[in-house]
């Protein structure tokens, strides 16, 4: 008897310690927020090389960047790109938004730039503001620049922005712009951080 008391007792233990850690592990998942949007697809790095739209490369060279696409794009009359680049009077790079150099017959798309303080590497987050909505902005090489643009992939989600970055790296002689970018292919996510990202 004294043996099948004994038996229970420590029965009765450890389904009091199961309980404790299952009531424990609840708690803790209810600390998570369930409505909290959930990235499904990993950050995208790329690099590119182009020319200037009034520049002297050849005829149909490359001059803009289809960022969701990843890759330099011809500028011409369908303006599928988010930003066009160009030089001004000084010979420095000028990135222009799609707005700024044409509309296409299917709408154009709405994209804001914005210089990023610290190096390519250090810049892990877009701002969440200070945007300047189509307007251009002039990039020395080594200078990051974030760029927001809305996404018809984002049209039925809760923000329709997507963010990527650049950087120039150099300027060839001849008008050639190499550089390096990466984009947040979720929508309404702003890091840059490699692999599938949390904010």
């Amino acid at each position: 008897m004294h043996t099948l008391n004994s038996v229970l007792g420590r029965s009765r233990r450890a389904a009091h310690r199961l309980f404790s850690l299952a009531v424990a592990a609840l708690a803790l998942s209810a600390c998570d927020d369930p409505f909290k949007l959930k990235a499904s697809y990993g950050n995208e790095p790329f690099v590119y090389s182009l020319y200037g739209i009034s520049g002297s490369g050849p005829a149909n060279a490359p001059a803009a960047l289809d960022l969701v696409g990843r890759a330099p794009v011809r500028v011409d009359g369908s303006f599928s790109f988010d930003i066009a680049f160009d030089f001004d009077g000084t010979g420095k790079v000028v990135i222009l938004p799609q707005k700024l150099v044409g509309t296409p017959i299917s709408g154009s798309r709405t994209v804001a730039l914005q210089r990023i303080s610290g190096s390519y590497e250090s810049v892990l987050l877009a701002p969440s503001k200070g945007w300047q909505l189509d307007s251009a902005v002039t990039l020395l090489p080594g200078e990051v620049l974030g760029v927001r643009m809305t996404s018809a992939s984002c049209a039925y989600q809760l923000s329709s922005d997507m963010y990527a970055k650049i950087v120039v790296d150099s300027v060839r002689t001849g008008g050639l712009i190499f550089g390096r970018g990466v984009i947040n292919p979720n929508c309404g996510f702003r890091s840059f951080a490699e692999g599938i990202p949390e904010k």
